[in-house]
């Protein structure tokens, strides 16, 4: 077969095989994009990441009961880690009836004349405003109404009697005290119509809409008898309206009665110290984003107190404090401490716990009532009352949202590990500006912002590792399904290499024996050796520019031309020019083989060899030792023109040739030398081989002994033959 006839088949199949089918090494038309379905991995997530958004804002705007609590959880903490301090002046002090005072005075309810006479005590002490934090609903029986009908209606005893039914009852002592005094008496909204006559003694004035459609209301009410509440300075409310789980954070400073406004016991004693006729509150009509409908602010006084939508003022409360307390037996006795009244309000309740007027707050789970409104009052004395701003909704809202953009991004820009870092840094912000309000009189929610973030990285960091696992997994199988062809390939490279020795009359002649070791799967290496006309045996080593699989197909079509060729052409520097002639056209991509390649003629023993920029190759010719075969022109495919000449050697019975590749000479131990010439002929020169074989993996174990803990860097090609002569 010529030249021309052969070049075209060569050529096609060099660049087949050097630009395959894709399916040819892996069927993976679609694997590698990151999703195959309509939305892009980028646009679900932020679908996702939007989802979230929208069904927290949806949530917070609704405010499901879930939401509410853990809003509320979320303001325990703040009270608890930034409790109010107590006011050591004590501008509010409770008369506290006591169990002391109870065991000194008598049972509770107690008769009116006794109250009279701590009111008046109080007065004397100073106090500027006495408010009971209790009801008189019903007349206190007279001495008289105690005794047995018999008595009373006894003809002997009735000129005394009568004396004594001329006296004031215990009423009337009562309202004696409270006449021109500034006493507030309590009233409680009842949830059943019970006829209420009006008791009201402030006035109010309001911008806006009706007030009584914001407040807490109720049809009916448990007040004071007549002659009490006609002396009373003031009519307050004692209704509270504490969260689900019955803790009171906030009181009300309005409630609606019978169509009519009251303030609360808090609210009237503030606007009776202050001397106030009137109340002004302002409402908002329909409410937008910042959700601001209803009553914004309630003025008593000079006091300007914002509150809830439905009238409640948010308490910053401190921790129970003894000190604040007097007790009632002790200011009937004049025993109180000195100055301790004077110039102050003073609220009459009660802490016994049989008379069941106690209370949970986020810092106590047990306190009496009359201390909570204590508290209250001092709060708005001191101008400092813990405001939730009607636009508190909106900026939460807003910072929510801008907050879990920024996350958001940050995860898909960054990754997980880095978004992590910054999304604690913003839940301290989020708890420390939460926190810095709060010292500020200022209630902000930071656990909605806290809770969305924590929920967009959830699920953004949770489907973007979703999708890095799917595409890993693709990955995977499309690694395998490379394994499997790379194996194959390696396969079918071992299958162009000869597997056993030729056989033919003059097989006698000559022990040959090859190892090949590819540095990957498949390799750029190989060898050859056939029989010519059964006389003569070629043999050949190649080392391909290169590894992997570039230099595993231009290996193949080198193989294939040279041994076409070396059937056609005795000499080998002839062999050597035809094959250069042929790879060299079309080269685009500049690759080249180095081949040393040999014909030993079996009868005679004349050797004669050409290489084509091959330095590795030994002839050891009896005793003289070995000589190094260099090369004798450039490598082949790197130019056209290349002619190689022919050199020969007359062996000898015992001959050997040693062809080699430079994955051998140049092979690298852990301290980065390299096994190199020099080496490897003193190595020789200490051994002794029976076989060809014994020769080859006596060499390759040692190259692998010196490379040990090392990668094999390069393809490894061995190529012993003896000849007997």
């Amino acid at each position: 077969m010529s030249e021309e006839s052969i070049s075209p088949i060569l050529s096609l199949m060099y660049h087949g095989l050097r630009n395959p089918p894709r399916a040819f090494f892996v069927d993976m038309p679609q694997n590698w994009v990151p999703r195959d379905g309509w939305l892009s991995i980028r646009a679900t997530y932020w679908l996702l990441i939007a989802g979230v958004l929208a069904a927290s804002v949806l949530l917070r705007e609704k405010d499901p009961e879930f939401i509410a609590r853990l809003r509320l959880l979320g303001f325990d903490v703040l009270q608890q880690t930034m409790p109010k301090a107590v006011n050591t002046d004590y501008p509010v002090r409770i008369i506290d009836v006591d169990e002391p005072s109870i065991k000194v005075v008598g049972n509770w309810p107690w008769r009116r004349d006794v109250l009279a006479r701590l009111v008046d005590k109080l007065f004397a002490s100073g106090v500027r405003v006495v408010a009971f934090d209790m009801v008189f609903p019903d007349q206190t029986p007279g001495v008289l109404d105690q005794l047995p009908e018999a008595l009373r209606n006894a003809p002997a005893l009735k000129p005394l009697l009568d004396t004594y039914a001329e006296g004031p009852s215990p009423d009337d002592v009562m309202a004696k005290s409270l006449s021109g005094h500034p006493v507030v008496l309590g009233i409680i909204g009842t949830s059943r119509n019970t006829g209420f006559t009006s008791q009201a003694k402030a006035s109010f004035a309001t911008i806006g809409e009706k007030a009584t459609a914001f407040a807490h209301s109720f049809p009916g009410a448990s007040g004071n008898i007549p002659v009490l509440a006609r002396e009373a300075a003031g009519i307050g409310a004692l209704n509270w309206f504490p969260d689900h789980d019955q803790i009171l954070r906030r009181i009300p400073l309005l409630v609606g009665i019978g169509g009519e406004l009251y303030p609360s016991l808090v609210g009237e004693s503030l606007r009776v110290l202050s001397g106030a006729k009137t109340i002004r509150v302002r409402t908002a009509g329909e409410g937008d984003f910042t959700g601001n409908t209803g009553i914004t602010t309630v003025g008593i006084g000079d006091a300007i107190i914002p509150t809830d939508a439905d009238g409640q003022l948010w308490l910053h409360f401190s921790r129970h404090d003894p000190k604040r307390s007097i007790s009632a037996a002790d200011v009937l006795r004049d025993a109180a401490p000195p100055g301790s009244l004077e110039g102050r309000i003073a609220i009459i309740g009660t802490s016994a716990p049989g008379l069941l007027d106690l209370r949970a707050t986020p810092l106590d789970p047990v306190i009496s009532g009359v201390e909570i409104n204590a508290q209250a009052l001092e709060q708005l004395i001191d101008g400092a009352p813990l405001v939730r701003p009607d636009y508190a909704r909106g900026m939460e809202i807003a910072v929510t949202v801008i907050s879990t953009l920024l996350l958001a991004t940050m995860i898909y820009l960054w990754g997980a590990r880095i978004a992590a870092i910054v999304g604690f840094a913003t839940v301290c912000l989020f708890v420390s500006g939460s926190l810095w309000a709060f010292s500020h009189g200022l209630l902000v929610d930071a656990v909605f912002p806290i809770l969305t973030s924590s929920a967009a990285y959830i699920l953004g960091t949770g489907y973007l590792y979703f999708e890095a696992e799917s595409e890993r997994n693709r990955g995977r199988q499309a690694l395998q399904r490379i394994a499997q062809e790379m194996e194959s390939a390696a396969q079918i490279q071992r299958t162009f290499l000869p597997q056993a020795a030729p056989t033919g009359p003059l097989e006698n002649k000559f022990d040959i024996f090859a190892v090949m070791k590819p540095a990957k799967s498949v390799g750029g290496d190989f060898y050859d050796y056939f029989l010519i006309d059964d006389k003569k045996l070629g043999f050949v080593v190649g080392d391909v520019s290169g590894k992997g699989v570039p230099a595993a197909l231009f290996m193949s079509v080198s193989r294939t031309v040279l041994r076409t060729i070396a059937f056609e052409v005795d000499e080998p520097g002839h062999v050597l020019s035809k094959v250069n002639a042929i790879l060299s056209r079309d080269n685009t991509e500049g690759m080249f083989v180095t081949i040393f390649y040999a014909l030993l003629d079996l009868e005679t023993g004349a050797l004669t060899f050409s290489s084509a920029g091959h330095d590795d190759a030994l002839l050891l010719v009896g005793s003289k030792g070995w000589e190094q075969l260099h090369y004798m022109g450039p490598a082949i495919g790197l130019f056209d023109f290349a002619e190689y000449p022919t050199a020969t050697r007359q062996l000898g019975s015992g001959d050997t040739m040693l062809l080699l590749t430079d994955g051998i000479t140049e092979a690298f131990n852990i301290d980065g030398r390299v096994f190199g010439q020099e080496r490897l002929v003193k190595w020789m020169d200490r051994k002794s081989f029976s076989t060809s074989s014994d020769l080859v993996r006596s060499l390759t174990d040692e190259i692998a002994r010196f490379s040990k803990g090392t990668e094999q860097s390069d393809d490894i090609t061995c190529v012993a033959m003896s000849f007997k002569g």
